[in-house]
């Protein structure tokens, strides 16, 4: 093959994989919408009973509301957050998306990661993690 052909496949492969990275993007963007609209709510076993199999295993329902009813207490409910982050991984276990947030909470601010699995089309969750400084104040 020429370098013509070559060109041609990289810029067909780069537009495909440039859509589909769009729309997990999307697709991890909407979850993260939910799992907000369900946090604000407190309806921790609702995000917990949605999430992947992985995350289930890595923290127990009670430790999760446990974890969250803490996280809400502490930091108040969420007010907004920056553009975030984002990361699009493919592998053999899928596509995973990963979002990171400055996000700006009723009593100040933390910084989230959220980790999601692509699944028809749906964000699952795979992991969320995070940090403040008001969790050092006391």
């Amino acid at each position: 093959m020429n370098h013509k052909t070559w060109l041609g496949i990289a810029v067909v492969v780069g537009s495909l994989w440039g859509g589909a990275c769009g729309k997990s993007r999307e697709a991890a963007a909407t979850a993260t919408q939910e799992f907000r609209q369900r946090a604000a709510a407190g309806h921790w076993v609702s995000i917990y009973k949605g999430a992947a199999p992985e995350f289930q295993k890595s923290i127990t329902e009670a430790d999760f509301a446990k974890m969250m009813t803490g996280v809400s207490g502490k930091l108040g409910t969420w007010q907004s957050s920056k553009t975030p982050i984002w990361n699009v991984t493919a592998g053999t276990g899928g596509r995973t998306v990963t979002l990171k947030y400055e996000s700006q909470f009723e009593k100040g601010i933390g910084f989230e990661d959220f980790l999601w699995r692509i699944q028809d089309g749906r964000g699952i969750l795979l992991g969320y993690h995070i940090n403040s400084p008001v969790f050092m104040a006391n």
